[in-house]
């Protein structure tokens, strides 16, 4: 493992001046379930301090208002699963949040860590990509707000400034008539890394035409994002097996588009498999 600094701060902004102090060569330990492995493999050579926020609780938070949903970026995977608020208010993070990993790494990973790192294969950011999540960014005096979709760019790569820190995740309640679906696929049914996962978001209308429609998959894009093709396939429809193959056919030819793979040809069936199944569990809600 590298040799490093270890700085607690006892503050938001005792931590926020540390990595002003330091112009990079800082990083932020939240969980560690990322940070701690690249260090002990040598990944993150220009790692000279790390500052430790995990004593912070102003940064652990799940809070509702009438409308939104509020996140502190050291909220715990399996504090998201088990959350009422989430599971009334945004069921399929909460169902990506219990699938994540072993029940150590659920209980000492964090939300904020899973979204910063940025891996492609993060079962949190698709569904939080399909409730329209934004992500608050503070350096010392000064905030911003970015979509999620903009703050991560690539495969380990945001628009987090050297000196800036993510201090919370917000997003809008779905609402009573909207239905949800995550699913995902990995090697073994659990603790292990998805290999693709899709989250998606229906509204439907009274005659049961789909009135909003939000896809996003995870770990066969280089950044997140919504599939528009496939979401446009469904709205003002009445889906049935047909449609929704399409729109599965439709997120496959988005993932070929962004380049292809020796295992594309595996993966392609594979990820509208996931997308229909997706879409149907949205669709059925109510019966759940």
């Amino acid at each position: 493992m590298l040799g490093f600094d270890l700085y607690r701060p006892r503050t938001l902004q005792e931590a926020l001046k540390l990595l002003a102090e330091f112009k990079g060569s800082a990083r932020v330990l939240a969980g560690g379930t990322d940070l701690l492995i690249s260090l002990r493999a040598r990944e993150r050579e220009d790692v000279k301090n790390i500052i430790d926020i995990t004593s912070l609780r102003v940064l652990d938070f799940i809070q509702e208002d009438d409308s939104r949903l509020r996140l502190g970026p050291l909220t715990a995977h399996a504090q998201i699963a088990d959350s009422p608020h989430i599971r009334q208010g945004a069921g399929l993070l909460a169902a990506a949040a219990a699938a994540i990993g072993s029940p150590q790494i659920r209980n000492r990973g964090t939300i904020g860590g899973n979204v910063v790192n940025a891996a492609v294969c993060a079962d949190t950011v698709p569904p939080l990509v399909a409730l329209g999540a934004s992500v608050k960014l503070e350096r010392m005096e000064e905030c911003r707000w970015l979509p999620l979709e903009e703050f991560i760019t690539g495969p380990n790569r945001t628009r987090l400034e050297a000196d800036e820190m993510l201090t919370e995740i917000a997003f809008a309640k779905l609402t009573a008539t909207a239905g949800w679906g995550f699913t995902r696929l990995a090697r073994r049914e659990a603790m292990a890394i998805a290999r693709m996962n899709v989250a998606v978001v229906l509204e439907r209308d009274s005659r049961g035409r789909v009135v909003t429609a939000r896809i996003a998959p995870g770990a066969v894009l280089a950044s997140p994002a919504r599939i528009p093709q496939a979401e446009n396939i469904l709205l003002g429809q009445c889906p049935d097996e047909a449609l929704i193959h399409q729109a599965g056919q439709a997120v496959a030819t988005a993932m070929t588009a962004s380049g292809s793979r020796w295992s594309t040809p595996y993966k392609e069936p594979a990820i509208i498999a996931l997308t229909e199944r997706a879409i149907k569990q949205a669709l059925e809600v109510e019966w759940r």
